[in-house]
């Protein structure tokens, strides 16, 4: 499985090109939120069909800056958040939104939340754990994807006793612009693409 994956468009089309580029050899495109910055459904819309991969599965959650009536409903993508979904020989499951943010964005859940869906996403997993590609706005804590330059971790400490826990083959995530990583978590493989408003694009082969 070959993943191209992007994070944070915040209405930003400058890079699709290099997109489309790296789109053609992937098997899959993944957006780990914020097509738009308060954007409503129409341009959240417009975004997705400028950046979508012809012919190919184009996964997302939505992102913080993203409106809930884009997690109700995006025309020709499928939303992972709170969902198990298989592509191929490969589980996706995936979760929108963040933490609550100090400046009050439109789409902000409490651990809590997180912990619900994730208990959800555990049990329907089950085994393959191996084959699991989780996709969240939200990174996990104390990681290279959730370190701001200050040194400060702000990521959802009940995604990381996830990846502690079950061990998923891969976790892609954004929302902290500066933490644009790959790291690994013990087994698991993790990326922040960084935004893709300043050009980021990862590739994830798996």
């Amino acid at each position: 499985m070959k993943l191209a994956v992007i994070s944070d468009l915040h209405d930003s089309l400058a890079h699709v090109d290099a997109l489309r580029r790296t789109c053609e050899t992937a098997d899959a495109l993944v957006v780990c939120g914020d097509f738009t910055t308060f954007g409503d459904q129409d341009r959240v819309q417009s975004m997705a069909d400028v950046v979508s991969a012809d012919g190919k599965p184009c996964l997302f959650v939505i992102g913080n800056c993203d409106t809930l009536a884009v997690d109700a409903r995006l025309e020709g993508w499928q939303n992972l958040h709170g969902r198990v979904v298989a592509v191929g020989d490969w589980l996706f499951a995936g979760f929108g939104g963040s933490l609550p943010c100090p400046s009050h964005t439109p789409s902000e859940f409490p651990e809590g939340d997180f912990d619900r869906l994730l208990a959800r996403v555990k049990a329907e997993c089950g085994s393959r754990a191996d084959r699991l590609i989780v996709v969240s706005h939200q990174p996990p804590f104390d990681t290279k994807a959730d370190l701001l330059p200050s040194g400060q971790h702000v990521g959802c400490r009940a995604l990381k006793t996830f990846i502690d826990d079950v061990q998923p083959a891969c976790f892609l995530t954004g929302h902290i612009h500066e933490a644009a990583s790959r790291s690994t978590v013990g087994r698991t493989l993790l990326v922040n693409p960084g935004p893709f408003s300043r050009g980021h694009i990862a590739v994830v082969e798996l």
